[in-house]
């Protein structure tokens, strides 16, 4: 995460003086009357704090200096390639996935095809010679994906927006929603306004049978040095007249989780980060213990865990959030999946293995 963060503040962004556009006008009237905005910039409910360019030094020189124990898998990955034909024809009564690698999702859902935070680059990073480097391929290109209804994006981090994505999306998509003032920068990456969905938290927006609610989350926001906060963050919930699902985008553990389940639970499946977590940003990253609490709280029938296996981006060894997860989930009985990246997922899952433990030899699980 520090990582991302630091790179994205070397990533200026000039701007210029030309008179707002209308649509430019229609957002900065949103974010102006929204209850999430205040003081110039977009904060976290119940005093949850924010931090400043200092306290990022300080994680970054952390991150330096601490020796290291398994930061990466001895091995490839297992990716599964994404086929286009899978996605043919589909039960609109049933949830399909398939897991992209870190918070990137496939989903069909009430017969829509959706895509969530798609990064498909080699690096989550502004630069590409510098930042955080897959540890495996990413298992389909823009190119190859299917036909796609809809892209959500959760937040405007370079690990859940990737600018090359979405300029490629851009003439393919008919529909993207994102949290308030996420629009602009679509807008600069070649995406029509009338395309453009821009929601604050509990704000819905109906998609044919589907209904996508932006909901809250415990985060922050920052692209370059002169943007922190200056767009929103959230989670969010797709609900069809069949099924429901939850995705958790990043975010600390609050109890605003327990209101998104009474509000609009139960879900089918929960799509919830488990990984990149730290004491010092614990404030705006679960645990992935935490993770489990937070399903429960949605009231969730199904957890699929995220945001872990693909970058470097915290101190613990890069297996510790699933298994961590497991031994919670058994705990808490609560269902879940441990699904390769890229491989279909479908309402009979396949048998799910233990596929990163020959990743970390020399460990008991």
């Amino acid at each position: 995460m520090t990582q991302v963060f630091i790179l994205g503040l070397l990533s200026l962004t000039l701007i210029g003086c030309n008179p707002m556009t209308s649509s430019e006008q229609t957002r900065e009237s949103k974010i102006q009357t929204s209850p999430q905005y205040q003081g110039k910039k977009f904060v976290n409910p119940n005093g949850a704090p924010h931090y400043s360019l200092a306290d990022f030094w300080l994680m970054a020189k952390k991150y330096t200096v601490i020796p290291r124990v398994d930061p990466k898998p001895i091995g490839e990955i297992p990716v599964v390639s994404v086929d286009p034909k899978d996605w043919l024809n589909l039960d609109p009564k049933e949830v399909f996935f398939s897991w992209l690698g870190h918070s990137s999702l496939l989903i069909s859902l009430e017969g829509k095809t959706i895509l969530v935070d798609p990064v498909l680059e080699e690096r989550a990073s502004p630069f590409s010679w510098i930042g955080p480097k897959r540890f495996h391929r990413a298992p389909v290109s823009v190119a190859g994906l299917p036909p796609i209804d809809v892209v959500l994006i959760t937040h405007d981090h370079y690990d859940h927006l990737e600018e090359p994505t979405l300029r490629a999306l851009a003439q393919k998509v008919g529909l993207f929603v994102v949290p308030l003032g996420i629009g602009a920068l679509l807008e600069e990456w070649g995406v029509s306004p009338e395309k453009l969905v821009e929601l604050d938290w509990w704000q819905a927006h109906p998609f044919g049978p589907l209904t996508l609610t932006a909901t809250p989350a415990i985060h922050y926001s920052s692209r370059s040095l002169f943007d922190a906060n200056q767009r929103l963050w959230c989670s969010f919930s797709l609900a069809g007249p069949n099924r429901k699902i939850f995705i958790s985008g990043d975010s600390g553990y609050f109890a605003g989780f327990k209101e998104v389940g009474e509000r609009l639970g139960p879900f089918d499946y929960t799509f919830l980060k488990i990984g990149a977590y730290d004491e010092t940003w614990k404030d705006v990253h679960m645990t992935a213990e935490e993770a489990v609490a937070q399903h429960l709280d949605l009231r969730g029938n199904l957890m699929v865990p995220l945001h872990w296996a693909s970058f470097d981006m915290a101190l613990h060894p890069w297996y510790e959030p699933i298994e961590q997860m497991r031994a919670a989930a058994d705990l808490a009985r609560v269902r879940y999946l441990t699904p390769q990246v890229g491989q279909f997922i479908g309402p009979q899952p396949p048998p799910q293995t233990l596929w990163w433990q020959p990743l970390a030899p020399g460990h008991s699980f």
